[in-house]
C-alpha cells in the first residue's frame, strides 16, 4: 500500500545519513504523512453502496441503504477507533442542523487483521426523520439530507480529505434526495436542455463522445440524447450543435417506470437539465457536477 511504499523509499534514502529503524509497522514515518496522503492521517475510502440513497417522500420508512468503507491511516487502519456519520437537512419548507446519526466502533469493523479494516454504515428513512425531528409532511421533492463522515484515531477526529489525495472514493460527504415514486411514469413530453462549455460536443466518461443521456422505459424502449461530437460518430440522433441544444423525449401513457441514466462527464464541460410535462425542472446537473455512472434521482413530485 502507499504507506509501505513510502516507508521503503525513505528507509533506502536514509541509509548512511541517519539512523532510523524500519522494522515495525507501527513506528511513525519520518515524513509528513498528512501532507502526502490525507488530512489528519485517517480517512474512509468507499468500497460499495447497497440500495438507493434516495428517500421516498410518500413512504420514507421504505428507503434504506448502506455504505461500506475501508478505514485507512498511517498504521494500516489499526489506529482508527471509530467512524461517525453526521446528517443535516436542507428543504423547501424545513431545515435541520447537523446531528450525529450513527457511530461504528472498531469492535464492529470487519476484515480486521487481514488488511485495512472495513466499516459499514446503514441508513433508513424512518430513523433519519426521527434523528432530525422531522415528519413526512415536511418533506418536499428535491429536499436533501446531507451527510458528513468523521474518522477518529489517536491523533484526533478528521472529516476533511486532503486535496493532495486524488482518490475520489475518499470523499467524506454525500447526500440523499427526497423523491416521489409514482405507480407509473408520468406521460408527456420531457425536454432536455444540454450545454457543453468548451463547444466540442459531449464527451462522456468512456472518452469516445458516444454516450448520451438515456431514458429506459419499462417496456424496453430506450431513448438517448446528447450534443453531437465533431470528431466521433454516435449511434443515435444527436443534436447537431456542439455548444448547446435541446431534445424532447415523449413517454406514452401506461408506462410503469422510466429510468434516467447519465454516464458521466470526463472533462467537466457538460451541463443539462430535464423539464417534466408539467413544465417544472425534475433534474438539474450544473457544469461538472455529475462525475458519472449513476441513475439520476429525478424529482417527480410535481408531475
Amino acid at each position: 500500500m502507499k504507506s509501505n511504499f513510502l516507508k521503503s523509499i525513505i528507509c533506502l534514502v536514509g541509509v548512511g545519513m541517519l539512523t532510523y529503524s524500519c522494522s515495525t509497522e507501527t513506528e511513525k514515518l519520518p515524513v509528513d504523512f498528512d501532507a502526502v496522503n490525507v488530512s489528519g492521517g485517517a480517512f474512509a475510502s468507499e468500497l460499495s453502496t447497497e440500495g438507493s440513497t434516495d428517500i421516498n417522500k410518500s413512504d420514507p420508512g421504505s428507503s434504506t441503504f448502506s455504505k461500506t468503507y475501508q478505514m485507512v491511516d498511517p498504521k494500516g487502519g489499526a489506529d482508527i477507533s471509530k467512524i461517525e456519520l453526521f446528517v443535516s437537512f436542507s428543504g423547501l419548507s424545513a431545515t435541520a442542523d447537523e446531528v450525529l446519526y450513527q457511530t461504528v466502533t472498531s469492535d464492529d469493523f470487519a476484515n480486521v487483521g487481514n488488511g485495512y479494516p472495513e466499516a459499514t454504515i446503514s441508513v433508513d428513512g424512518e430513523s433519519l426523520l426521527s434523528a432530525m425531528s422531522l415528519t413526512p409532511a415536511q418533506l418536499e421533492g428535491g429536499d436533501s439530507f446531507n451527510y458528513r463522515i468523521a474518522v477518529t484515531n489517536s491523533d484526533g477526529t478528521f472529516s476533511a480529505v486532503s486535496n493532495n489525495f486524488s482518490n475520489q472514493s475518499a470523499d467524506h460527504n454525500f447526500s440523499s434526495t427526497v423523491i416521489c415514486i409514482p405507480p407509473f411514469a408520468p406521460p408527456g413530453d420531457y425536454i432536455i436542455n444540454m450545454q457543453d462549455s468548451y463547444g466540442d460536443g459531449w464527451q462522456t466518461n468512456d472518452g469516445s463522445g458516444g454516450d448520451g443521456l438515456t431514458c429506459t422505459l419499462s417496456n424496453g424502449v430506450v431513448f438517448e440524447v446528447g450534443l453531437c461530437n465533431p470528431y466521433v460518430a454516435v449511434a443515435y440522433d444527436c443534436v447537431d450543435d456542439y455548444s448547446a441544444g435541446s431534445a424532447t423525449i415523449t413517454i406514452p401513457a401506461g408506462i410503469e417506470s422510466a429510468e434516467w441514466f447519465f454516464p458521466g462527464d470526463t472533462y467537466g464541460e457538460i451541463s443539462f437539465n430535464i423539464i417534466g410535462p408539467s413544465g417544472t425542472v425534475i433534474f438539474d446537473s450544473p457544469q461538472g457536477a455529475n462525475a458519472g455512472g449513476a441513475v439520476l434521482s429525478v424529482n417527480l413530485c410535481n408531475e
